[in-house]
Parts: C-alpha cells; structure tokens; sequence
C-alpha cells in the first residue's frame, strides 16, 4: 500500500491533528505546509519546539509533515469538487429551462444591484452565489405562457432573502418582465418597510426606471390608473406594487389589474410572495368540496389565475414564493389550483457569515454542530418569576433579566469603542400581551432608577469577565471553522477601554424616542431608547415621545453618533420579517406548539460582521432543544433537497411531503389546519442515517448485547475483508434476519434514537419493495489492521477486528455514556468493493490538481471530514459504485478502557467536557444507513408533529397580538 494510505490508518490520528489545528484556525494551506515558514528547514525547527513543549508526537519530523499536508490537501480540494457540484444544482424541476441569460450591460438593472451590493461590501463568493441562483430561477419562469408558473424559493431566517428577490426582479425587468407584485406581510410597517427597501435597491439611473405603486384601488384617490400603464415592449417603465396580505387589499387590486383588458394582455407579472407561508396557506377544510378558501388563500389564487372580464389574460404570470419555513408550503394542499409548487423548488445558501440555528444551536448527534457558546439559561426559578411578574405578583427583576441588560450595556460599549455606527439592540419577548409589554418596561425603567452607576458598573465588570471566560476567541474559531477570515474576528477589549462608554451610556435613565414639536423628527440621544413595539403604540403620545421601535435613517444629515442603543420590549411584531439592528442581547421568554414559527421568532439569526462574538441569548433549556431540534430539521430538509436536484427529481415528485423520523413524533412543524395533506399515520424513513452515541453503563446490559452480536454474526456465514483492511462485513443479508436475530433482541438505551424500533420495522417491511431496496450489508469496523497481535480485537468469522476507542463526553462517570459520535466517516463505504471501484465515475477520481488515480478515491473514501459527510455524498456516491440501493448495518465493539489523549485534549474542540471512557463492559455501537429516495417514488406523503409545552412556559397564541 502506497505512503498516501497509509496517512489514513489510526497510527498517524495524531499526527493528522497536528496538521489539522492550523486549518481549524483558518490558515491556509501555503502557510500549513511549512507551518509558515520558507523551508523544510524551518518547518524542522518550529516543530522541535513543539515537540519539546509536548505538542505533537515527537516521530513527526518535517518530510512526514509535507506529505500530511499534501495528503489533507488533496482530501480537500475532493471534498470541495462535491461541493460545488451541490452548490450549482440550486433548482428541484424538470421543467426545460428559457434561452434567458445574466444581463451584462453597464446600465442594466442586474448590473446596476450588482454594484450597490458590491459597495455594500458583499464578498465575492456571496455575489457570485446570488447570481446563479437568480439566473437558476430566472431560467424556469415564462415570457409568455398560458399557464401560470409557480414555484417555490427556500431561504434561511433572517440570511438576505429580500436581496435575493430583490435580484430576482432586477434580472426580470432587463428580461421585459414590467409588472412586480410583492406580496409582503400581515403587519402594515412591515410592508413599508420592504417597498422602501425594494425601491431603494433599484431605483437607479439606468436603462429602466422604476416606478412605485401603492393601495393600488379603483376607489377614488389611487395614484395610478391601469390605463396610465406604459406597457409596449419598448417601454422602459417597470412597476412594483407591495401589497399587504390582507383580502381587502388583495381584491382592489385584482379588480385594479382587470379594469383594462387591453393592458393586462401586455403584462409580463411576476408575483413575489414573502414569507410565503405566513397569511396565504388555506386553512379552510381541503377534504369538504363545498368549503370555500379562506379568503386570502382566495385572493392570492385569483391573483394568480386572473383574467379580464373580456378574457384578456396577461403575456405570463409567474408566482414564486419565499420562506425560510416552507413546511406548511409543502404540507397543506396541492391540487393544480392551489399554489403548490408544481414547477420548481430553488434553495438559498446563505453567505458563510450567516449566523443560522444550525451556527448558533448545533445540530443532535454532531460533533462538528455544536452551536456556538452564546446560549445562557433562564433559569425555572427566573421562569417562574417572569410568569409571577405577568401576573403582577412581583416586581422585582429575575438575575438572569438583570444579566441581560447588564450584557447590552457591556456590548453597546464594546461597540461604541470600536466607533461602530450602526443601531444597537437588545431585544425582550417575553409575552404577546401588550400589557405584559408595558410591565417590563416599567421595570426595566424602574431598575435603572432604583441603582446607583457605581453598583452597575461593579455589576458589569464582574458579568464581563464571567463571559469573556465562558465565550474565548479560540471557541469561536473552533465552532465556526467556516466563518470567512477568522484572523479578523476582534476579540474583547479590557473593561478599563470600554469603561468611559459605559458611564455615558448610562449617565440618564432610559427613555422613549423624542419628537422634535415643529417638524415631528424624531430626535435620538447617547443613552438607552426604552421601545414598546406593538400595534397600541402607534401614535406620538401628548408628551411629544415616539414609543415604538423606530431607527434613524442612514442617510439622514442628522444621524446620531455614537451608535444610537434600543432596548425593544415586544411580542407578534417582533416575531417575522421585522429586521432587529445589531441584535446583541436577547431575552426570550416564549414558546410555541409550532415549528415553523419558532423558528421565525429567531430574530438572532442574521450577519454579524464586526461584532461576532458579542451577542447572547438567553433561554430557557426547553426553547433551546427545539431550535437545536429545528436546526437539525432544517439541516435534513435541505440535504433531502439537494438529494433529489442530484437524482434529477421533479418538484412534483417531490411532495407534498416533509421527511419524517422515529424522533419527530413530539413536534408539530406547523398550525394543524396548516398541514392538511398531512396525517398523523405515516412515516419515512429512507435517507436515515442514524447512529448509537447513548449508552447505558451497565456491564450485564452490554455483555448481553456482545454475545447476542456474536451469536448474529455466526450466523451470517464467512466474511469479506473491506477494502481499508480494517473489518469485515456481509453481504446481500435479508432485513428479516437482520430484524430477527439482532435489532428486535439489542437493548439500546431508553434515550438513543433506537430505543423503539417497531414503527421502523412495519415501515420498512411495508416499503421494501416499492422502494427497491435490495439485501443489506452488514459491517464489522474496526481499528488497525486485521489480526493485529498487537492490539485489542474480536475474533468474528477467523478474523481479528481491533477494538475502536471512543471518549466519555460531558462527565467523568454517570451512567449514561454519551460518546458524541459513533461513526467513522469513510466506513459508510467500507463495503465497496474493487468492482464497485472501477464503476464509480472519472469525476469522483479526479482532484482539482487533475490528479487521477486508485489513490485519490481511496483518501476521499478513508479521510473524508465527517462535518462534510452529507447524505446527498453518500447517495451519489453510493450510486456511483453501484449500492445506491442497500442498505447498511454498520457495528463496532468499543474498548471499555479507551483513553482520551494528551494530543486529543489539545486539538478537540472541547477537550474540557472530554474524558476517558471507564465503562463496565466493552459497548456495541450501532449505526443504520438507508438509502434515501429513488425515482420520485413518494414512500411516506403524511406527517404530523408536534412539540408539547412544558408546565410553566407561556405558548405563544395564533394571530396578532
């Protein structure tokens, strides 16, 4: 076996370590390669230090240094050539796609968004990403059709889908597209919002000039008539309408639009519906042929459809919408007359600045999403205070309220200090009821009153110097890998440099915005604006305050310096769509039955440029589970996606449907009546991918489970080496026998995801044949090299299979042992075989360096990172070598003696919650793997879940406030 294997065998572990701290820190791989130095000669030296300070092993010496680099090398550039064949495959259709190509003149409406982006300091990866996107969409709409298009675009909370859809209508209106309807919100300063920040976006001196329509009626008083319209196909004039998702708005301007035949019929539409599944889904009963739609539901279908009085029809209409929870989208209904997305379904990315749930939260089961350490606990006593509160039997603060705005005060320093410009915000949702609103702000005034500075101050540094150990720099660049220039991220400045900040900031009590009497300008101060954001306090009261949340205008002569600070106490308004400027303390103190709407009140998602490690979030432990379980929801929905753009699925293949697992019996992704195709019976369970990292530690427990795998693998028959010559495995094994003689007889711990297994069996059995699945492989992996003498090992089937080592995580003794992952990446291929080899395609064995050969696909199979490994890799690549088809049982035996390492301690990302394993008995782990969907073959079209409310959190109503 050639040197480049031999990098991926257990003996170099801790050596690839090494080499693999520096890329965790974001050095690139020039520098790696002799540890920033010009030479091997240099790279020696450097690494005799380390070696004297006990860093690294002390046989890794320079030349086996260079070959690892080389070796991880190449193993990226293979990792990053799946990536980019995912990244470019956005668009789940079939549809053909339009001869319509990226606008390129200087003076056209994409070139000129292009520049404002770029002014606005968009990377270039991000530009470029927003341009095939918008010209993947764009490419499946209509110039001229009969038929409506509809399709659907998927975007994460708070990660820039306005400037996605802004780009979109840019791209369309230099393609004659010269009607945009925006559908935007239930809440009227939301909407306002986004046509001011549409019209700002493209209204520009160029070949087009834009035009705003608003209340569009023909009730006297509109600004516009229909027949006013410059609509001919020289025509430079592009007309956007925002409208608000209210029936009555909706129907005046659909009478609006039919008034003219003559000018419909010139209409090239293209509708925009924002927050697509908020307001618009039809809650009405689908089953009862005689029930109507809800009426928005119905004025968004008649828009959709619309047709003059005369029977003039526009030249196209294309409906798309947008949501970054399309799961009521997808669930609901999809007759032909619905808006369900029969043409296309298109996924964002967002840049990799994006903080999103799966950054902030972790994903279950990771060891590679663990969320960033910004999350701390309301604590149940705080809980139960908050709630006494509400009901006015206290009037006193909770620690971990007091915490929060003492963190904002720190924070708003800290930025101040850095001559930050932007609004600062701490955000408080506690409740929907305006007079719990006014409550805390009342005693959020009263704390400020009733405190000398110096006790706050004293208060501040002591919480500063509990975070800046809680949340460290290195804990950033470790959890956040991929974030774009990690060298950048500002660490914490000394209290002593923030302090004068602080005193000004708190010099005057908190206060309402002023009014200036004579103009009504609103007049911002350098201390804290106290907000109540909710639909009672829209007025300027008598007092001359403005009490809800509004910012000052960027580009206002008169912008406040230093950065104005908000402290915003709200509830439904703050929920969806409503952007929280430089967002650094939240206090979030509400839950919901509702998935889809949790997820929308993350108004901590977002980009945090130049402030990265200053926001915090307080929670209660039950909040936090379900944005982690959400998280991973999310994480799964995408990669189902991008599994079936790769198998070249038609969206209408795709659903209405929503994967769903043996852990999603507890959760409800949407509003009951918002999910009617949907029941509560049916499971999927192909695309699982499921591994044991719970472990009872009880030696009578697992001695039973070895000698039941024992017994199973007797009667498997003679095994075959794998390829790596690390285990053995089995091929082509009926699930009965797998189900019989192993799964339904382990006992898994009561809280790993196999703890019941019988609705996967009926699953399973029920759908084997439909889905084409064929006999399962079944893998013993383990560690070293077969019948090593040397090392610890299972005779099964004549061989020697070496025990594998996991480390205890989070305590040193318990029993429960949680080991954090089970898995080895590269063993999800270990049952390939020379044959399956040879079939896999030129394009798996090529790197970017245009090297070929056995030894490229062998390091992308043995050292894939698992943080990488998706289900949409190993799909295509399962494919490629011709076991797209079988399923796997994947087993180790782990050393109940395993040691976590010096090495380890100094490399993991949390070598502080790492520890020996010490259990009682040697552990089986257990890991599934099933294939995902195969030719729109739709194996499960029902779901239903649900998160239960705990005793003592308020659950968030329905509705507006």
């Amino acid at each position: 076996m050639s040197t480049i294997n031999d990098f991926s065998s257990p003996k170099f572990d801790e050596h690839r370590m090494a080499v693999e701290k520096l890329r965790n820190k974001g050095r690139d791989w020039d520098f790696i390669k002799y540890y920033g130095n010009q030479d091997e000669e240099g790279l020696q030296n450097k690494l005799e230090v380390l070696q004297e300070d006990g860093m690294i092993p002390d046989d890794l010496n320079a030349p086996l240094w260079v070959a690892i680099v080389e070796f991880l090398r190449e193993l990226s550039d293979r990792e990053q050539l799946i990536e980019e064949k995912i990244a470019n495959n956005r668009i789940l259709s079939r549809r053909q796609d339009n001869d319509l190509f990226i606008p390129s003149g200087n003076a056209s409406s994409w070139q000129l968004y292009m520049n404002k982006l770029k002014g606005q300091d968009w990377t270039s990866e991000s530009l470029r990403d927003l341009e095939n996107t918008t010209i993947s969409i764009l490419k499946k709409l209509r110039l001229e059709a009969d038929l409506p298009v509809k399709g659907l675009t998927i975007g994460h909370v708070q990660s820039g889908k306005t400037a996605s859809m802004a780009a979109l209508l840019a791209m369309a209106a230099d393609w004659e597209f010269n009607v945009f309807i925006v559908l935007s919100g239930t809440i009227e300063n939301l909407r306002k919002q986004t046509e001011d920040r549409l019209m700002s976006d493209l209204k520009t001196s160029g070949n087009l000039s834009w035009e705003r329509m608003s209340r569009l009626s023909l009730k006297s008083g509109s600004s516009h008539k229909v027949s006013s319209l410059l609509l001919n196909k020289s025509s430079r004039e592009r007309y956007l309408n925002v409208c608000l998702k209210h029936s009555t708005r909706l129907n005046d301007l659909i009478l609006w639009l039919k008034e003219d035949g003559k000018k419909l019929s010139q209409m090239r539409i293209l509708i925009i519906d924002d927050e697509a599944d908020q307001g618009g889904i039809n809650t009405n009963d689908i089953n009862d042929t005689l029930a109507e739609r809800t009426a928005l539901n119905k004025a968004i279908v008649e828009l959709v459809k619309i047709q003059a009085d005369d029977g003039s029809k526009p030249l196209s209409l294309n409906y798309i919408s947008y949501t970054a929870t399309p799961y009521a989208n997808f669930l609901n209904e999809a007759s032909q007359e619905s808006l369900y997305p029969h043409d296309f379904v298109a996924v964002l990315n967002p840049a990799k600045e994006y903080f999103g749930a799966k950054q902030i939260f972790g994903l279950e089961n990771s060891e590679y999403h663990r969320g960033l350490p910004i999350i701390r606990e309301i604590t149940k006593a705080d809980r139960d205070a908050v709630n006494n509160i509400h009901k006015g039997k206290e009037v006193e603060l909770p620690q971990t309220f007091i915490d929060a705005i003492h963190w904002f005060l720190i924070a708003t320093s800290i930025m101040r200090y850095r001559k930050y410009k932007k609004p600062i915000s701490m955000l408080v949702h506690t409740s929907q009821k305006q007079t719990h609103h006014q409550i805390f702000a009342d005693l959020i005034n009263n704390y400020f009153r009733s405190l000398s500075k110096k006790d706050i101050l004293e208060a501040c540094r002591g919480l500063y110097e509990l975070e800046q150990r809680k949340f460290t720099k290195e804990d950033f660049e470790m959890e956040f890998e991929a974030y774009p220039k990690l060298e950048d991220v500002k660490d914490y400045p000394s209290f002593e440099k923030i302090e004068e900040e602080l005193k000004r900031l708190i010099r005057d009590y908190p206060s309402h915005i002023n009014v200036l009497e004579d103009t009504k300008r609103l007049i911002y101060h350098d201390g804290l604006h106290l907000c109540i954001d909710n639909c009672s306090n829209n007025r300027i009261t008598e007092d001359l305050e403005h009490i809800r949340l509004a910012y000052p205008d960027p580009k206002a002569p008169n912008y406040p310096a230093p950065a104005p600070a908000f402290i915003v106490v709200g509830g439904s308004t703050l929920s969806r769509g409503l952007t929280i400027e430089g967002l650094v303390s939240t206090y979030f103190f509400r839950t919901t039955s509702q998935a889809d709407t949790l997820l929308q009140m993350g108004r901590f998602f977002g980009y945090r440029k130049g402030y990265e490690m200053i926001p915090r979030i307080w929670l209660t432990t039950d909040t936090e589970a379900k944005f982690k379980f959400m998280a991973t929801l999310e994480e799964e929905l995408r990669e189902d996606i991008e599994t079936y753009i790769l198998e070249g699925m038609d969206a209408n293949e795709y659903g209405p449907k929503i994967k769903n697992s043996p852990k999603l019996s507890w959760l409800r992704i949407t509003a009951k009546n918002r999910m009617q195709s949907a029941e509560e019976v049916d499971l999927d369970f192909s695309g699982t991918s499921s591994q044991t990292i719970i472990f009872d530690d009880e030696a009578l427990i697992q001695r039973q489970n070895i000698e039941l795998t024992e017994r199973f693998f007797d009667r498997l028959g003679t095994p075959i080496e794998t390829r790596n010559s690390r285990g053995i495995y089995w091929e082509n094994i009926p699930f009965q026998q797998i189900k019989d003689d192993f799964l339904s007889k382990f006992t898994f711990s009561k809280q790993s995801e196999f703890s019941n297994l019988d609705a996967f069996f009926e699953w399973y059995q029920k759908n084997e044949v439909k889905a084409g699945y064929t006999g399962w492989n079944v893998v013993l992996s383990g560690s070293g090299k077969l019948d090593d003498k040397n090392r610890k090992h299972w005779t099964v089937g004549g061989r020697g299979v070496g025990l594998v080592t996991r480390s205890r995580r989070g305590t040193t003794t318990g029993k429960k042992i949680n080991i954090g992952v089970l898995r080895t990446p590269s063993d999800l291929y270990a049952d390939l075989t020379e044959e399956m080899y040879d079939a896999i395609p030129e394009e798996f064995k090529q790197t970017q360096a245009g090297k070929a050969g056995r030894e490229n696909i062998d390091v992308q199979l043995e050292e894939i990172d698992q943080k990488q490994l998706k289900k949409s890799f190993i799909n295509e690549l399962r494919k490629a070598a011709g076991v797209g088809l079988t399923p796997q049982l994947l087993l180790y035996r782990i050393d109940k003696d395993s040691k976590f390492t010096k090495v380890q301690r100094e490399n993991t990302k949390e070598a502080d919650r790492r520890y020996d394993l010490n259990a009682s008995e040697d552990l089986v782990g257990v890991s599934l793997f099933v294939p995902g969907y195969r030719s729109g073959k739709n194996l499960a079209t029902k779901l239903s879940i649900r998160i239960e409310n705990p005793i003592g959190e308020p659950e968030m109503e329905d509705g507006e406030e």
